[in-house]
């Protein structure tokens, strides 16, 4: 029956193949541009099939009385194939002024004249680039106009359902006190989070990002994303619940890697006590190289010479060592100088337990939180971040959402809530 349609298509086209048939290029593009007028023409005749929403002459209003059927009426959709028009039954309550389209509310239609497949592009495409390039994109790859503004107004409304979603996950939790079910059972599972800015209208403020990454039997690994402009308290519950259901519970072993920020700390102590808690050496190197430059100036051999010492110190686990060396270092040095040795003690003495490296190194556990500053990276400033970009909150909120659904594999899963209609 394929072989049939297509000979028919063939020769219904014949004359615009023959015009550019000695050019592969070409030839595609003639392809699509008639698939695309197939595929309009046959959704506008299919689409307007079927009674569209029709359910009698009356339905119950949620006042108590009846809606009446009054007519079916147009409304014009653009879709991935153009635009069409579709018919649809209208039901108007007489006792409080309400009306219905019912097949609207089933379809998933929003107030945007877009199809849910059109606007699915249109959000995949703007979750990874700006508004106006988004719509210079679907011009290309569809042929379809959708200016940026309304690419924009769709990524807030689809990324604000998304991020209802992670709430409604979260006050469910709350509610029933149902840990969620594990969807993974790795040997050992990574939390690792971290913070990064964004410029908003009223300044810039700190978005938190939390990465969950783990290797499978072949060795592949897995990632998995929290982002939110919360407080840490929130955050860590978010953190948590997508910690669980990457197998936090199941895990053989599971190590949380930070900086030793007092959220990330109280984050670990709350909800990922049952975790190996590294510091990150970049950061911990950082302070060493800060002091440093605070004890001999920036650049100079004595600062280097300086921070190796105790960079070899830590890396060999020996911070009773440093912390010895730093006591006697006190004695040196007055004023600034004094308080740079003063705050690195207090960091080294603080985070003693968690910068045993050479028993991390010994146990095969990364000792790095590259994987989150990755992500803060990839997630935030690819996005977020590029220049000249200034948010409001619901703006970088909604993209944000919509990156990480997208990261995360649960792209289609947000569609199939017909965030268009929320």
């Amino acid at each position: 029956m394929n072989d049939q349609i297509i000979e028919q298509l063939e020769q219904t086209f014949k004359h615009d193949f023959e015009l550019v048939s000695h050019n592969f290029a070409n030839l595609e593009r003639v392809v699509k541009e008639k698939m695309q007028l197939l595929g309009q023409g046959l959704l506008q005749r299919m689409v307007n099939l079927k009674p569209n929403g029709y359910q009698g002459s009356s339905i119950a209003c949620k006042c108590g009385c009846s809606m009446k059927f009054i007519q079916h009426r147009s409304r014009d959709i653009q879709t991935t194939f153009g635009w069409i028009r579709i018919k649809r039954a209208y039901y108007y309550c007489p006792d409080c002024g309400a009306s219905l389209f019912p097949y609207d509310e089933a379809s998933g239609l929003g107030s945007f004249n877009l199809s849910a497949a059109m606007a699915d592009a249109c959000c995949l495409i703007a979750a990874d680039d700006s508004f106006q390039q988004a719509s210079k994109k679907i011009e290309h790859l569809l042929g379809q106009t959708v200016c940026d503004d309304t690419i924009s107004d769709v990524v807030h409304c689809v990324g604000a359902s998304a991020l209802q979603e992670q709430q409604n996950l979260l006050d469910d939790f709350v509610k029933n006190r149902q840990i969620p079910q594990a969807e993974y059972r790795p040997k050992r599972l990574y939390i690792c989070p971290d913070g990064t800015t964004v410029h908003e209208k009223d300044g810039w403020h700190e978005t938190k990002m939390g990465c969950i990454y783990w290797e499978d039997e072949k060795y592949q690994t897995h990632r998995r994303y929290v982002g939110r402009f919360n407080n840490s308290d929130v955050f860590g519950n978010y953190l948590w619940l997508e910690a669980c259901r990457c197998g936090f519970r199941e895990a053989g072993e599971v190590i949380y890697i930070g900086d030793g920020a007092a959220w990330i700390r109280s984050i670990h102590d709350e909800h990922f006590k049952r975790a190996t808690f590294i510091i990150d050496l970049f950061h911990a190197s950082e302070h060493i190289w800060g002091c440093g430059k605070s004890l001999f100036g920036e650049g100079t051999d004595a600062a280097k010479r300086w921070a190796e010492k105790l960079l070899n110190l830590l890396w060999d686990g020996w911070t009773r060592k440093l912390l010895k060396f730093l006591e006697k270092q006190r004695v040196k040095y007055r004023g600034e100088k004094l308080d740079a040795i003063e705050t690195l003690y207090r960091y080294i003495r603080v985070n003693e337990e968690q910068m045993r490296y050479d028993v991390f190194r010994d146990k095969g556990y990364d000792i790095g939180s590259g994987a989150v500053e990755g992500a803060c990276k990839h997630v935030v400033g690819k996005r977020l971040k590029q220049s000249g970009m200034i948010w409001t909150r619901a703006g970088s909120s909604a993209v944000l959402a919509l990156r990480i659904s997208w990261l995360n594999g649960e792209w289609n899963k947000l569609w199939t809530t017909k965030p268009l209609a929320a």
